[in-house]
């Protein structure tokens, strides 16, 4: 269940060997993330361009799983680009980098991660 992922506790399905083609991994340090096949659309679609109070763009893509991240911080709806969601940002369990952000409501939870901080490739 995607809750006990957001609360810390890994489960193995990023490490099955569904196929390795499927798995998606830190782009930092290889740490495995996800996989393809948890890819969700939010507000329609899989991927979305979005900038932050700052004004930096993100491309971030949906996942209803990420066993390789962990939520960090206070849960927020200041700012979030999904309504009705509060946000956490999500570090990756290998390096600790922020790939991301945790989106939560009463009824459900997905990952908001940043393209870049993404690979197919585990690092060797």
């Amino acid at each position: 269940m995607l809750e006990s992922d957001i609360q810390g506790k890994p489960s193995s399905d990023v490490n099955e060997s569904l196929s390795d083609d499927d798995r998606l991994f830190c782009a930092a340090c290889g740490h495995p993330i996800t996989r393809s096949a948890h890819a969700v659309a939010r507000r329609g679609t899989h991927e979305h361009t979005v900038f932050n109070p700052m004004g930096r763009l993100f491309v971030i893509r949906c996942f209803s799983r990420a066993t390789g991240a962990a939520a960090w911080g206070d849960a927020t709806t200041e700012f979030s680009w999904f309504p009705g969601f509060a946000w956490q940002y999500a570090l990756c369990r290998g390096c600790a980098e922020h790939i991301g952000w945790v989106y939560t409501n009463a009824d459900s939870a997905f990952f908001g991660l940043i393209r870049q901080a993404l690979t197919d490739r585990p690092k060797r």
